[in-house]
């Protein structure tokens, strides 16, 4: 289960904090959140050390004014926004999030923007979909990868859990005002991003990736990894879909 969760609370600092959650036997750890927030403004986590197999931090809905900063993480999928829009017609929100200062070891992703689908398919908590509401005014800067195990910095408006494969273009969600700068250190793979955003609510703006300083390891000799795949990205800043 999540290990720390900040709910409806504000103007708190937490720093200097390891967490170690992870699993004794042969069996996956399984929602091993190391931080989550919801309903919650002015959060400060400084100092943390996570060890886990999922959301290393996640910001939930209605999280505002969050900053992640000199961080350390191993294997898990590093910060986390969202996911959100699972509730039919709520409205939430994500805003004003900053990640600076991060080193990962073994991750996936460093930067993951997860929303629902428009469309309900079954219920919560394993499914849902058709909310309403942004993610807006997000930032990474300063992150450093050693061996990253997906491409880094991942978009994806598809999800539902209920068995059925979600449709990326119906998400309800606005995203906008996204920026990744100042990367570096090795992948197992040639993709920087895979940024899916939806059609239905037109799509993502004012996304920028700068300053990727990134190498696929996983071929000989090692290359840039310098792919991005996109769908719906309206007119990118600093890269090319």
């Amino acid at each position: 289960m999540w290990t720390v969760t900040i709910t409806r609370s504000k103007r708190l600092l937490l720093q200097d904090i390891y967490v170690n959650s992870t699993s004794s036997n042969t069996y996956p750890a399984r929602n091993t959140d190391g931080c989550n927030t919801m309903f919650s403004d002015k959060i400060t986590l400084r100092r943390w050390k996570i060890k886990n197999g999922d959301d290393c931090i996640a910001t939930k809905a209605n999280s505002t004014n969050i900053l992640i900063e000199d961080m350390e993480f191993h294997d898990g999928q590093v910060v986390a926004i969202g996911s959100i829009g699972q509730y039919k017609g709520n409205f939430e929100t994500i805003e004003n999030v900053t990640v600076r200062n991060v080193v990962a070891y073994g991750s996936r992703y460093v930067g993951r923007i997860k929303t629902w689908t428009g469309e309900q398919i079954g219920y919560p908590p394993n499914g849902g979909g058709g909310g309403l509401g942004y993610v807006k005014n997000l930032s990474w800067d300063n992150v450093t990868i050693y061996e990253g195990t997906q491409p880094p910095i991942y978009v994806m408006q598809c999800i539902t859990y209920n068995g059925v494969t979600g449709n990326c273009s119906t998400s309800l969600l606005d995203i906008s005002d996204i920026s990744f700068t100042n990367f570096r250190g090795t992948l197992e793979g040639k993709r920087v991003a895979y940024l899916q955003c939806s059609r239905s609510h037109g799509g993502c703006d004012n996304v920028r990736i700068e300053n990727m300083d990134l190498t696929n390891v996983s071929v000989d000799p090692p290359v840039a990894a310098t792919e991005y795949r996109c769908s719906n990205v309206n007119s990118p800043i600093g890269f090319t879909c």
